[in-house]
């Protein structure tokens, strides 16, 4: 059995978009290995010389089929968690890489489009959904998950109304 010391491993650089439209709703996803409860904000992981700008709007336009994506700012909050050991495994498996969770770039995203131009990658996403930060917390339920995100937001906020004040 392949054991995992989870300290020798470093940490996955991810992105994730906060995404708001002109209605002040937020945009979550549902990944394919979520339970029916569970949700994110979209974005992924950095590729190699790639930037957390750049990753972020690729992952967007891979996960949600459209280029009408704005960076407002970049949260100056870090966030990092572990991965279970059976998530470690499984991408050891996948991909051959050995990561011990995740460390996460938050970005305040606005979308300039219309919603039904928006087309999930069902390759990994089963569903996404517009929602208002009043019930946002019922929607990131993983440990910590809506904590940190409150955290961005309200050093984001001011940002939040200017951009829903603004027109595309």
């Amino acid at each position: 059995m392949f054991k995992i010391e989870r300290n020798k491993y470093p940490y996955r650089k991810s992105v994730l978009g906060i995404i708001v439209n002109n209605d002040k709703e937020f945009l979550i996803v549902q990944k394919l290995s979520y339970k029916d409860n569970e949700w994110s904000f979209a974005g992924g992981g950095i590729d190699e010389n790639e930037t957390p700008n750049r990753a972020v709007l690729r992952e967007l336009k891979e996960e949600l089929g459209s280029e009408n994506f704005k960076i407002i700012t970049e949260s100056k909050i870090p966030y990092r968690y572990e991965w279970p050991e059976n998530v470690i495994l499984e991408r050891f498996d996948k991909k051959g890489e050995l990561f011990r969770g995740q460390k996460l770039t938050y970005f305040l995203i606005k979308f300039v489009g219309e919603k039904s131009e928006l087309k999930i990658q069902e390759s990994e996403i089963k569903a996404i959904k517009w929602t208002v930060l009043e019930n946002l917390s019922q929607y990131l339920v993983f440990p910590d998950q809506w904590s940190t995100a409150k955290k961005v937001i309200d050093e984001i906020k001011q940002e939040i109304d200017r951009i829903v004040q603004t027109p595309s």
